[in-house]
């Protein structure tokens, strides 16, 4: 099994919206999984899902909480993610200004060394809007996630002008060094995007609820199986279809 982190450090990122696209493609190809939303304050992601009785067995059953906090009552809240990932695929929706308390508990409790022993990967998606405090983030932790997959997330819903990104010397240096996989997050046009996240709708809830007419269901539609198919093509967010191992 695998335990996805939706990371990027900076907030504004999208790392929320990415989260949530990525929770849409797990459960439209039925693949077992856990949201866990590590910002109480604000779980933007698993929001989508509550006091919605069309998806209360999925928020019952697949949506949890979890903290990393330097707080010493609550730095062993997060320890059940290694039981809950021997179940199922686990995806983060990380919070901002996480780092070192994350970084902390993985490197305090060899979390890394455990998870190898029993099976389980982790995979640490890095939300990039092409700014350069974002791209020194990237590269200042690159280190510490050197034995771990990361894919390196351009945000074009935030961005469409990559050349910085492209000309970095250090990054694309730091991308070949640690074998990043990149990958390019296409943009929903801001007249839909807004008020699906406004609503807290689901891409289902947005297509039925809307009314965003024949043009805007099809944008909508076609922006999905863009994006589904950009997360297909890592091959990293395989797992239990309806119970059974893929």
């Amino acid at each position: 099994m695998r335990i996805h982190l939706i990371d990027g450090e900076k907030g504004g990122v999208g790392k929320s919206w990415f989260a949530f696209v990525v929770a849409e493609y797990l459960r439209a190809k039925l693949i077992a999984f856990y949201l866990y939303a590590a910002d109480r304050s604000n779980p933007t992601a698993a929001s989508r899902y509550r006091d919605k009785p069309e998806y209360a067995e999925f928020y019952d059953e697949c949506v949890h909480y979890t903290q990393f906090s330097e707080h010493a009552k609550k730095l062993d809240e997060p320890d059940i993610l290694l039981e809950m990932a021997t179940e199922k695929t686990i995806v983060i929706d990380l919070p901002a200004q996480v780092h070192y308390p994350l970084t902390s508990w993985l490197k305090d409790k060899d979390i890394f060394a455990l998870s190898k022993d029993n099976n389980i990967d982790w995979v640490r998606w890095f939300v990039c809007n092409g700014e350069n405090d974002s791209i020194q983030i990237l590269i200042a932790s690159a280190e510490f996630y050197k034995n771990q997959t990361t894919v390196l997330v351009r945000n074009w819903g935030l961005c469409d002008d990559w050349d910085y990104f492209n000309q970095h010397e250090e990054l694309q240096m730091t991308i070949e060094k640690y074998q990043m996989i990149v990958i390019d997050f296409h943009k929903l046009a801001d007249s839909k995007r807004i008020k699906i996240n406004a609503h807290r709708w689901t891409f289902d809830e947005a297509m039925e609820k809307g009314e965003f007419g024949l043009v805007g269901k099809s944008d909508i539609y076609k922006y999905t199986q863009k994006a589904y198919r950009v997360l297909e093509s890592t091959g990293l967010l395989e797992g239990e279809v309806n119970g059974n191992a893929v």
